[in-house]
């Protein structure tokens, strides 16, 4: 094996979407009587002995011929890599919707499932306890969904813990609020604005998930409800949403959090309400408020601009990033009913296309992506998973958080185009 065919292992199993990364493609490049894993372990900067990692670079040994004498791939570490990345190849990105409202806002919906893009596969996941909500907040922290506050002036918070596959309740937060927004910078989520029932809210807090513990952080400069709210490059935008006089606005507050302090940015083209916003590759797309435009923000320039136009004009809908993609899944439309439609937007061509439609019509609900197993390799044992600095959103921001024990790795000079996170894992 040279050192090329190990780069097409690694662009194949690490680097393709998941239903490209084929196991054939591992056995092809693999043969079974060519599998010298210590070869690959060491190449690839890792210790041959699983639970533990290599503190400095494996001393190089000279170059030799297999041959005959190559490890065969029945061999206990040459099996351990083939099972590591066929489990790898089983996790994919899912969008999870939860809860919302039903066609005519009248009802709350229960249901909370899981959406596999490639597939189009749903799959249910269970429904939130208490009592079914809309007009909460959500968001994704360590590949668990937190869901807060919800109609009517709830201070619950919930974690769904994908590990777990349950709902576990944590520290409530200290002002209940509902059509407020939550998003994660720095590895702390911030729950931001909102309506307690009487008056816009100014009130920001933080959660700090190691002590799961609320605390205050520096108020907004303007209360808002429905704004759109997306981190970005290491900070917390608010866009829009309904003023403290119930009136919408077009500022802009921008939240440092090393300076816990708001400033005001370039205010965005529109004053609209019930907005939602992602961030993509330093880019914030804002969507909703019953308008056409997919608009975009450019924090570092602060520059607005439109991205794409939609098929009709839609609010309170979920918006999210899967597979370098941003999907808008239901909302509201223009005659204030709720929609089942799925859009896509890819920001590499500037398309939107029109999806398979949602079970059901929904609007206010929650919408995140989280890394899942698919479910299709069914193995039981210890060992390496790689994650590719390239990968999209959710597998940067998540998938450090899917295993127990991790170090990051640079990888060798003629492996140029790859870093991986690497870390200890039980499939």
């Amino acid at each position: 094996m040279n050192e090329s065919t190990l780069v097409k292992i690694m662009r194949a199993c690490l680097t393709k979407p998941v239903n490209q990364r084929q196991e054939w493609w591992v056995r092809g490049l693999l043969p079974s009587n060519r599998a010298p894993s210590r070869w690959i372990c060491r190449r690839r900067g890792l210790c041959s002995l699983p639970g533990r990692m290599l503190e400095g670079p494996v001393p190089e040994e000279p170059e030799r011929d297999w041959g005959s004498e190559a490890p065969c791939a029945g061999s206990c570490h040459a099996q351990r890599i083939l099972q590591t990345l066929n489990a790898f190849m089983d996790l994919a990105e899912v969008i999870v919707v939860i809860g919302g409202c039903d066609r005519k806002g009248l009802l709350k919906l229960p249901f909370a499932n899981a959406y596999h893009p490639d597939s189009r596969r749903w799959t249910p996941l269970p429904g939130m306890p208490g009592f079914a909500r809309s007009e909460f907040a959500t968001c994704t922290l360590r590949n668990d969904i937190y869901v807060s506050g919800g109609h009517i002036n709830s201070r619950d918070v919930w974690m769904f813990s994908s590990h777990l596959h349950t709902w576990i309740k944590v520290a409530s937060l200290h002002k209940g609020r509902w059509r407020h927004k939550m998003a994660v910078v720095q590895g702390q989520l911030f729950v931001v604005g909102g309506f307690d029932g009487l008056q816009r809210l100014c009130s920001v807090e933080r959660y700090d998930p190691f002590s799961n513990t609320w605390a205050a952080a520096a108020p907004l400069p303007e209360a808002v409800s429905s704004a759109a709210v997306a981190p970005c490059a290491g900070r917390l935008y608010v866009m829009g949403g309904a003023g403290r006089d119930g009136v919408s606005t077009n500022k802009v507050q921008c939240f440092d959090p090393k300076e816990d302090r708001w400033s005001l940015r370039s205010p965005a083209p529109f004053s609209q309400r019930c907005l939602e916003a992602v961030s993509l590759e330093d880019t914030i797309y804002v969507v909703g408020g019953l308008m056409s435009k997919i608009f975009t923000y450019n924090p570092g320039m602060d520059v607005w601009g439109e991205a794409a136009v939609l098929p009709s004009p839609v609010e309170s809908c979920g918006v999210t990033v899967c597979d370098g993609k941003v999907h808008i899944l239901g909302g509201r439309d223009d005659h204030g009913e709720s929609t089942d439609r799925i859009f896509t937007f890819d920001p590499s061509s500037g398309q939107v296309e029109a999806q398979p439609s949602l079970q059901r019509c929904t609007s206010s609900h929650g919408c995140v992506t989280i890394v899942q197993s698919l479910g299709r390799n069914k193995t039981s044992f210890k060992g390496w998973v790689c994650v590719p600095a390239q990968a999209s959103f959710a597998w940067r921001s998540n998938a450090q958080y899917l295993l127990p024990a991790l170090t990051l790795y640079k990888s060798p000079s003629y492996v140029t185009s790859f870093t991986f996170i690497i870390a200890a894992w039980t499939f």
